[in-house]
């Protein structure tokens, strides 16, 4: 398919999204049906034709049903307004806004409801000042966002819902269909519940409620609004918090007043809670209300509330929610769970030990909480009244309305839920897991479930990263029911309601037979290696090949969903250190890759950049490795995959000593040993992410690049740092640089503040250092030691390679590619005055990699004459083209006149850097200067290549020109700096910047 798709791409084709039924063949039988029929448009068609739609009909004599193509506009009626963050661009917006705001009617009743009326009256304001400005406006730049936004909402409008098998799109009924179904969704649940009748092991302290209960101030509340996404998809009020950030010395009183008025009085009036729904499809061919996921677009007020509270909250989520919940919690990770599940699997097939995975799907999770029941949870807790009843205000004053095809439907009311995109919403929602983990634990403790056995004190029975639960155990039929029974009372009481059809059950060790028997017996379906949880391969082999197929696939796909004839080098650029870099992180986070797969990963990315086609031939100009080496060396910075891959799994490492009492950490621990074979040699007897880690890192060590000695330890009051084992002291343990006094000492992992403690530093040794070897380590010891003085704070683990002393995976990145990369040349110079794409043509002009007549000769290729197309007097090199040729340096000249500063004839890139560099201009100016050159060499590339392949022979006096005009337009914009065209050709070394 990913072959087809690159056709089609190729083509210029685009396929129309298919409504009705989602195949379009069907056998006999009824027992296969397929997706073969669809229909491939041009873009210009598409551009043409905008409303261009194809359905499904149906089948009456042929095994396949008719599609039709047909161009049908539909009104959904009104589009919400929307805050464009363009308008800060406009002469006089800033004007109008606190005009408006300024004289915008008020009443003093009610604190919130004065700040969403003044927000209405700016939006009728903001409104009818846009509309004058499109009718009066000729600014392109305008034109093309106003355009810009057209389009999304034409790429994102649907075209109907399939209802009992009938297709509906008449917009009142399509957008009936969703209010009815989200309505229904939320409506208040039953009466009837289980109660929580249970304590809690885990409770707030007074000190943390009265924290969490104290009054909001002035800083809180800009720090929650700074906290928001600056251009995040705004709710009906429509405004983003740009324009808060912008105009918040205007509106901060207004704003402060109102979110003073929610923690004083606890409640929200009608409409100041109020949100849009909008539909995100589950699938690509989503044609069913129920493949659409709700994510609520929240209003902008509301959501400085919830995120003050959410601010207060986080603080003591650590102390309340144990370590088997890897969400939402500092220092926990999503990968944390695939990673254990990974190492527990393997180890339990090595053991031969009978044992079940059960992964839980909990059907509308976010939307099912009992808001009851979330109150029982948080008063369980120890959380305080005044902080219930905060919530309570936040859950009870929830409206919201569903947004089908840009247009909101009628209101409606919520009486259960957490809504998706409410900032508050995951940290409640780990609480009401929580409640799931105490249960369960409790039966754990009385011996109702056996969890694995991994030593005498580590257990594991479950593990949660939000709502996706996973229970772990030996295999026994009463373990199963054990599961299925507590998760049943867990929504008789909570409202979370397992999907056991989307639930699955796994066997390690066990009979395939008596695991379909068990999945058959709860209504789940079978599992089997390796399968995904949180995103992520489990229990498969991926040291081998074909085990990455699905990721490499998974870049080709996404190549192929981009036009590189319509990206320039600068795009390609950006899109491979942003996306196609990115694209395998997830399963480079976890798992060694093999070196194949990178190489593969590494041709697909190289391919790209040069804009060749992943099935064709093109030829590749740039050596691969010159891109991925860092701008300090002379590359582009784009990094290795290898790189990537192997720093992301020393963070494993860097987390298993700095966290090594985490639960993930004790996991290896127990299986590994307490050291986890750290620095030592050993055959792996069966896969382990963990010893491919541990081998890696070794290898490493033998190359010469030791990635554990940039692990230290930061005294503080040394209770916490080993004074022989741990590095603190200079670049290698005590125990490395002193290894005869370390033989001697009794305790060998005494603390440095116990060991600072006494006067005499060999007190704990089992003798006095003796001889001339001990005596001299001794002697060296102590002025180690001298002058060491402790504070009171707490010792921390620091990363030397960054200032900061916080560990970074792109250190280690770098670090390796440093070293394993050859350098091309002395620092890459970047101008940010222009274009990426001129910045690396003017770094190929420097590593002479562009096809000249020259280089093309050189690689055996066929080629007419050798001479310099533009002057057809020398043979054309990249020297020539650019510095030698009388056109290159006729217009040198008329830049160095125009910048009044002393012509030189130079004649290749070192020279030219050379007569740069020795300037007498400002700073800015010169790298300003050396912009205007790069775009010369770009035109004049520009123009060789009109003069090779154009049918008409352009102007030499051009260059210049376009040489002016493009670096004005380049410099002024790129560098937020504001100068006039005048100012440019007359004094450019003058302009203010």
């Amino acid at each position: 398919m990913s072959t087809f798709r690159i056709k089609m791409v190729k083509g210029g084709l685009e396929e129309v999204p298919l409504g009705g039924c989602s195949f379009t063949w069907c056998h006999k039988s009824a027992t296969k049906m397929s997706k073969l029929d669809r229909f491939l448009i041009s873009e210009s068609l598409m551009s043409l034709c905008p409303n261009i739609s194809a359905i499904t009909l149906d089948r009456y004599l042929s095994d396949h049903r008719p599609i039709l193509l047909r161009e049908s506009k539909y009104d959904y009626g009104p589009i919400p307004f929307r805050f464009f963050h363009y308008w800060f661009e406009v002469d006089g917006f800033d004007k109008l806004v606190e005009e408006t705001w300024t004289e915008a009617p008020v009443d003093a009743s009610n604190a919130m409801l004065n700040m969403m009326k003044k927000l209405k009256y700016l939006k009728k304001r903001i409104r009818a000042w846009n509309n004058d400005k499109k009718k009066s406006s000729n600014n392109s730049k305008l034109t093309f966002k106003a355009d810009l936004a057209k389009l999304d909402a034409i790429i994102d409008k649907g075209e109907g819902v399939l209802v009992e098998g009938i297709w509906i799109d008449t917009p009142a009924l399509v957008k009936n269909e969703f209010l009815s179904h989200f309505k229904n969704r939320f409506e208040k649940p039953p009466e009837a519940r289980l109660n929580l009748n249970m304590d809690f092991p885990c409770n707030l302290t007074s000190i943390q409620q009265l924290d969490l209960e104290s009054e909001v101030t002035k800083e809180e509340i800009k720090r929650a609004v700074w906290d928001c996404g600056v251009d995040k998809s705004p709710g009906p009020d429509g405004f983003t918090f740009g324009f808060y950030r912008r105009f918040w010395k205007l509106i901060e009183n207004d704003v402060v007043d109102a979110v003073k008025s929610f923690f004083q009085h606890g409640s929200i009036p009608k409409g100041c809670n109020s949100s849009f729904i909008a539909l995100i499809p589950k699938t690509p061919d989503a044609n069913m209300v129920k493949d659409f996921r709700p994510i609520s677009l929240i209003g902008s007020l509301y959501k400085i509330i919830a995120k003050i509270l959410a601010n207060r909250l986080v603080v003591v989520l650590g102390d309340i929610v144990n370590e088997v919940q890897s969400a939402f919690v500092a220092d926990r990770q999503i990968l944390d769970g695939p990673f254990i599940l990974n190492e527990l699997s393997q180890w339990c097939k090595s053991k031969k030990k009978q044992s079940l995975i059960f992964k839980v799907d909990f059907e509308k999770a976010y939307d099912s909480v009992r808001w009851d029941y979330l109150d029982d949870v948080l008063k369980k807790f120890g959380f305080g009244d005044r902080w219930c009843g905060w919530i309570q205000g936040c859950l009870r004053s929830s409206w919201g309305s569903v947004v089908v095809n840009g247009s909101p439907t009628e209101e409606f009311q919520f009486f259960k839920g957490l809504k998706q995109g409410d900032p508050l919403s995951p940290f409640l929602f780990i609480l009401i897991m929580e409640s799931l983990h105490i249960s369960f634990q409790r039966v754990v403790d009385a011996g109702m479930f056996k969890g694995i056995a991994l030593g005498p004190s580590m257990h594991l029975s479950h593990m949660f990263y939000a709502d996706d639960a996973v229970f772990v155990g030996q295999w026994s039929d009463s373990n199963i029911d054990t599961i299925v029974h507590v998760l049943d009372c867990f929504y008789r009481a909570s409202g979370l309601r397992i999907n056991m059809s989307k639930s699955k059950l796994m066997g390690i060790s066990v009979d395939e037979e008596k695991v379909d028997q068990a999945a058959s017996k709860i209504g789940c379906v079978t599992l089997k290696a390796p399968f995904s949880y949180l995103g992520s391969k489990v229990g498969g082999l991926m040291s081998r090949i074909q085990s990455w197929n699905e990721i490499v696939d998974a870049m080709v796909a996404r190549l192929s969903k981009w036009k590189m004839k319509t990206l320039s080098i600068g795009g390609r650029l950006t899109l491979l250190k942003s996306v196609l870099g990115s694209m395998p992180i997830y399963h480079m986070s976890i798992f060694k890759v093999p070196m194949k797969v990178l190489q593969h990963m590494e041709s697909i990315r190289c391919h790209f950049f040069s804009g060749a086609d992943l099935c064709g031939k093109k030829s590749i100009w740039v050596k691969w490795q010159n891109v991925l080496v860092s701008k300090d060396k002379g590359g582009l910075g784009v990094s290795s995959l290898y790189a990537l891959n192997r720093a992301l799994m020393f963070k494993w490492m860097w987390r298993f000593i700095t966290q090594s009492s985490s639960l993930w950490a004790r996991v290896i621990k127990a299986i590994h040993g307490d050291d986890g074979k750290v620095g030592k040699n050993f055959k792996a007897t069966y896969p382990s992410i963990w010893l491919d880690i541990v081998q890696e890192m070794e290898l490493f060590k033998k190359k010469g690049i030791d990635v554990y000695g940039y692990i230290h330890k930061k005294l503080g009051n040394g209770a916490h740092t080993a004074f022989w084992e741990d590095v603190w002291r200079e670049d290698v343990a005590f125990k490395h640089r002193y290894p005869r006094l370390y033989a001697l000492e009794s305790c060998k992992s005494i603390d440095v503040a116990a060991k600072l403690a006494h006067t005499s530093m060999d007190y704990s040794f089992r003798r006095v250092p003796r001889g001339g070897v001990e005596q001299a380590q001794f002697a060296d010891l102590l002025i180690k030691v001298e002058g060491v003085s402790l504070v009171n704070t707490r010792d921390r683990w620091v990363w030397s390679l960054e200032g900061s002393g916080d560990f970074s995976v792109a250190s280690v990145r770098k670090l390796i590619d440093d070293n394993r990369l050859p350098e091309v040349s002395s620092k890459t110079r970047w101008i940010k005055a222009v274009p990426i794409k001129v910045n690396v043509h003017a770094w190929k002009v420097r590593l002479d990699c562009l096809p000249t007549r020259i280089n093309i000769s050189r690689r055996g290729m066929d080629i007419e004459s050798l001479f310099c197309p533009m002057c057809d007097n020398a043979v054309e090199s990249t020297r020539h083209i650019f510095f030698k040729c009388h056109v290159a340096r006729e217009i040198f000249r008329k830049v160095t006149c125009w910048w009044d500063v002393s012509y030189t004839e130079v004649s290749s890139y070192e020279e030219w850097l050379d007569w740069i560099l020795n300037l007498r201009l400002s700073f800015k100016h010169k790298r300003l200067l050396e912009g205007v050159c790069y775009s010369m060499w770009w035109h004049i590339w520009s123009f060789r290549n009109k003069c090779v392949f154009g049918s008409l022979i352009p102007s030499k006096a051009s260059i210049f020109e376009d040489v002016v005009s493009r670096s004005f337009y380049w410099s002024r914009y790129r560098c937020n700096v504001s100068f006039s065209w005048i100012d440019w050709i007359k004094n450019p070394y003058l302009v203010s910047l």
